[in-house]
């Protein structure tokens, strides 16, 4: 009790305190559950009743137990997956933000997911919109931004090792330009020492002249930096994630983790709103750090083995694991970390229990001497609810089945890397992967152990509650209860007697405002029963609270408080002498709260009248015998007396639907979802069947269609260029020869011919959802193909030796005209004689010069004809290797064509095969349902009074309606017990069937 005191100390103040001991009793339940213990018994009784199962246990001398240390494991890591997601949560919450919802879904999510510790550090500043690009995006990136960088990067090469970086900070045009001023000028001495002063010492030797290159491939360098960051102002932000900068280059490391991520986003291993998570610094941080930040101390167990030692194949330990999480997931860390401190040094009695409950269904002499044990918890508190393991038991074996047949406990199934390139394909995977996400979050986790009964204490402002609260906890302490007109409670404060955990609320009805009312009210929709206090009178606005929870179903007992004045000893001792007097007036108020159930359509509650009042004062009162008759009057023993009838009758039931709507719930909503998608799915798979089978004929005709064209058009090419090739020889001989010959390539648009068959290809693929990976890049040829051609004799180049071939030419004829004529001597030749000779002469001369013509332009005959010939040849080579390229070109990108259309084919079988086992387990499904739905009617009737036994089956639809069957000997007893009983808890109406195999065969099944 002092214990309760300590913790209410906030309480009163209007502070709501958290029960540190829920985690105990809900680990203790989770490791008794085979027997059907609960957590609503206590963590002091079932730690009592723990260490007797390990005494037992000892006794017994159970086979096969476990190594010292065995449950720790399993403990620690729940432990440390909260904490972790509490680390989240603080550390958002620090930078001023709030956290999401669901955040803990999403970090589970993110732990689930295979390959992300190893991309974490490429995921380093991602931005969100990164994250949610098409993976088709950084595709294109990497295939433009490589080409954008090359010109950065061949610059940068041609750099000499002495020129430093910063050299790219001077004016490069002005610099150039005054070095290549006269060295003694003072502006070109300036230039020289800035340059310098950005260089190396080494660079001091070099001249001005020398320097100026240097500067010009500084320019280059800019130029390309400048073509870069115009590429990239187009595009998204987020490429620059991709390649940060000139000098760094394509980031590879980090397009693999994006295409990662959004492949992981649509195969549907994680959600997209998960995914967004990791463009957080603190999430990354916290999943980097991952479980190992928070591990346990064994240094109470020094035997204790190392977290990989837990043995798998326990079933406790797989309880642990699973429940643990859901019920540590709401607790602080302070209160973690306690807990990890008693489990630690409990450790070898809780190794003891888990050997037990792993054998308690097959060693019978262990079975026998636990049963005492249990009905010995279950008389003491009377709250012991079997349906827990029950539940689990149905659920593991869903478990089993579902891992079996569809690899539930295993990741995603991989897909191609091509898959992602369709966006129906996406579509359908995203489907198939959320379903079975479904189907493992729906058998993963068990709801968390029950902890204590809820009951909130509710009522009309200045009705007493706060007495009646301080009466049932035996606290004497009068701070808190309201004098006069000022109501005390405002906040819904918490207090504790034995298994229950009490609610006391604030006052409905108030005149200035309804704030205490709604926390009220939510108060009352959360406890698992409502004692309403009334006093006086029934006002509109109380009796409207009244109303609402009568037609919710929730347990309810009334207390009608009687307020007389008992403070003084004489009038306390007039009550404890003459209770009856003071309950004169119960009748009245009692007629009053039936009419309201009337009104309500629901049997009328248990109404108890109690002094409260008096309750109280006999606590404080020196004579301790009025004291006790005082109490005895006030009939607060009556009321703690229904209040446990109603829990065990009533409460408890509840309890039961709610846990089996928790379990329920999940295997409900993925079973119609699996009705309802799967054929959807169906569907949208045989399509894609069709359409693949018509894309890939399509796209296939069209890459075959462009590369025939293509050859057709680089023949019709090579005829025009043979047409053209005389007038293109005679350029070949002189000094433009390389020009020439690129100009007539240029020509010939060879470039963009085969250019034209990669962008047809790409289209006609990106049109059919295929993205090719091919590099398009065209041969080199300007260079490669040029004819070696040796100089054009000319007879501009003979013009020099033209002359002495005229003067040799008119000397010989001269010579030999003397010769056959003579010349008389001492006798001059008469004119005739001379005109003859200067004729020969003449004529000599023009024989001589038209001889040398002839003989170049045969030398330029034989010239054209060699030409020609090396030039058809060199030419025929480079049509011969074009049309070799885009023979292999066609090729390569029909082969890549065939291996993506056989990649989707295999990614639409492998989707269908796992919509075939999705659909192969909906009768398991429904068997589980089933087997849910029949426990919690047994349970149900037990409560009631009945057998268990006479449920044959049971079929129910939450919150309308419960069929049973059950033998027909049977029929009206179970409808008069569970008619009073359990209709207003559970459901609108109850059907109770006479089960035959007739009836069983002519009831419905659903899809």
């Amino acid at each position: 009790m002092l214990k309760d005191d300590v913790l209410n100390d906030g309480a009163a103040n209007g502070r709501t305190v958290h029960d540190g001991t829920g985690l105990r009793a809900g680990t203790l339940a989770l490791l008794l559950e085979p027997l059907g213990v609960d957590a609503v018994a206590g963590p002091a009784a079932l730690q009592r009743f723990a260490e007797d199962v390990a005494a037992v246990a000892r006794a017994r001398g159970c086979p096969d137990l476990p190594a010292s240390g065995s449950t720790l494991p399993p403990v620690s890591d729940a432990v440390a997956t909260c904490a972790e997601a509490h680390e989240l949560i603080r550390l958002t919450t620090a930078r001023g933000r709030i956290p999401a919802p669901d955040c803990d879904g999403h970090l589970g999510e993110l732990r689930r997911l295979d390959g992300l510790r190893s991309r974490l550090p490429a995921l380093e500043g991602v931005p969100v919109e990164a994250l949610r690009a098409d993976v088709a995006a950084p595709a294109v990136a990497e295939r433009e931004l490589p080409g954008a960088l090359e010109p950065c990067r061949r610059a940068k090469r041609e750099w000499p090792e002495e020129v430093w970086p910063s050299i790219r900070e001077i004016d490069v045009e002005s610099a150039t330009a005054e070095l290549s001023l006269p060295r003694g000028s003072r502006r070109a001495a300036r230039a020289r020492e800035l340059v310098l002063g950005h260089g190396a010492a080494t660079l001091r030797e070099l001249r001005n002249r020398e320097l100026v290159p240097l500067l010009e491939k500084v320019r280059d360098l800019v130029v390309a930096e400048e073509a870069y960051e115009t590429l990239l102002s187009g595009r998204p932000r987020w490429w620059r994630w991709l390649a940060p900068d000139a000098r760094t280059g394509f980031d590879t490391d980090r397009c693999d983790a994006l295409r990662w991520a959004i492949e992981a986003r649509d195969t549907g291993a994680v959600s997209a709103s998960a995914l967004d998570m990791l463009a957080d610094a603190d999430v990354r941080a916290v999943l980097g750090r991952g479980p190992a930040a928070a591990s346990v101390s064994r240094a109470a167990d020094p035997t204790a083995p190392a977290s990989g030692s837990a043995a798998p194949g326990s079933a406790s330990t797989a309880r642990i694991t699973e429940g643990l999480l859901a019920s540590a997931s709401r607790t602080g860390i302070d209160e973690l970390r306690a807990f990890e401190s008693w489990y630690t040094k409990n450790l070898a009695s809780f190794d003891r229990v888990a050997a037990a409950m792993d054998l308690w269904r097959t060693e019978p002499a262990l079975r026998e001497a636990l049963a005492p044990l249990v009905a010995r918890l279950a008389s003491s508190s009377g709250a012991v609810d079997p349906s827990r393991p029950a539940y689990r038991d149905i659920q593991a074996a869903l478990r089993a089945g579902a891992g079996a047949e569809a690899g539930g406990a295993s990741p995603p199934t991989p897909y191609s890397p091509h898959a992602v390139e369709s966006k129906r394909l996406v579509e359908v995977m995203r489907r198939v992967g959320a379903l079975e996400r479904a189907l493992r979050d729906a058998v993963r986790v068990m709801p968390a152990a029950g902890g204590r009964l809820r009951v909130a204490v509710a009522g009309r402002t200045k009705s007493g509650k706060t007495t009646l609260r301080k009466a049932l906890i035996r606290d004497a302490d009068r701070d808190g209860i309201g004098r006069g007109a000022h109501r005390t409670t405002r906040e819904t404060a918490v207090f504790r007697v034995g298994c229950v955990t009490y609610l006391d609320t604030p006052g409905v009805a108030a005149k200035d405002d309804d704030h205490d009312a709604t926390r009220a009210r939510a108060a009352c929709d959360d406890a698992d029963a409502v004692i309403w206090n009334y006093a006086d009178t029934l006002r509109d606005e109380e009796s409207a609270e009244l109303l609402r929870l009568l037609r919710s179903g929730k347990p309810l007992l009334v207390v009608v408080n009687v307020k007389s004045r008992v403070v003084e000893p004489h009038r306390l001792r007039r009550f404890a002498d003459d209770p009856a007097r003071e309950f004169e007036q119960v009748a009245g108020h009692t007629a009053r709260i039936e009419q309201v159930c009337r009104a309500a359509g629901s049997a009328p509650p248990a109404v108890l009248p109690v002094h409260s009042g008096a309750a109280h004062e006999a606590l404080s009162t020196p004579d301790r015998e009025l004291g006790d008759r005082a109490l005895r009057a006030s009939r607060l023993p009556e009321l703690e007396q229904s209040l446990t009838r109603l829990l065990a009758e009533r409460a408890l039931p509840l309890r039961a639907v709610r846990l089996a709507d928790a379990v329920r719930a999940p295997v409900a909503a993925l079973h119609d979802r699996l009705a309802r998608e799967l054929r959807g799915i169906g569907l949208a798979l045989d399509a894609l069947e069709r359409s693949t089978d018509d894309d890939r004929t399509a796209v296939l005709t069209v890459f075959r269609t462009a590369g025939r064209d293509t050859r057709d058009r680089l023949e019709a090419a090579r005829y025009r260029a043979r047409e053209r090739l005389p007038d293109v020889v005679g350029g070949l001989g002189g000094a433009d020869a390389a020009r020439t010959w690129s100009d007539f390539l240029t020509g010939l648009e060879l470039e963009e011919l085969l250019s034209g068959l990669a962008d047809a290809c790409e289209r006609e693929a990106l049109k059919r959802g295929v993205l090719l990976r091919t590099a398009a890049d065209v041969p080199d040829h300007a260079d490669a193909a040029r004819p070696q051609v040796r100089p054009r004799p000319d007879l501009k180049t003979q013009a020099a030796t033209l002359g002495t071939t005229a003067a040799k030419g008119a000397a010989m004829a001269l010579l030999g005209s003397v010769v056959a004529k003579g010349v008389p001597k001492f006798a001059l030749p008469p004119p005739a004689t001379a005109v003859v000779h200067a004729a020969g002469a003449l004529a000599g001369a023009a024989k001589a010069v038209s001889g040398e013509i002839l003989r170049v332009r045969r030398a330029q005959d034989r010239w054209a004809g060699a030409s020609t010939t090396e030039t058809a040849a060199r030419l025929d080579e480079l049509f011969d290797e074009l049309t070799a390229w885009s023979d292999r070109f066609t090729e390569a990108v029909t082969d890549q064509a065939e291996a993506r259309f056989e990649a989707r084919s295999a990614d639409i079988a492998a989707a269908r095969e796992r919509c075939e086992r999705l659909d192969r387990l909906r009768p398991a499904l429904r068997s589980a349902l089933d087997g849910i739905d029949f426990v919690l009617a047994r349970r149900l009737l037990a409560l009631a009074g009945g057998a268990p036994a006479a449920v044959r089956r049971a079929r129910r639809t939450p919150g309308a309606e419960l069929r049973l069957w059950t033998d027909p000997s049977r029929t009206d007893d179970v409808r008069a017990r569970l008619r009073d009983r359990c209709v207003d808890v559970l459901t609108e109406r109850i059907e109770i069937r006479p089960d035959s195999m007739d009836e069983r065969d002519e009831e419905p099944h659903e899809d």
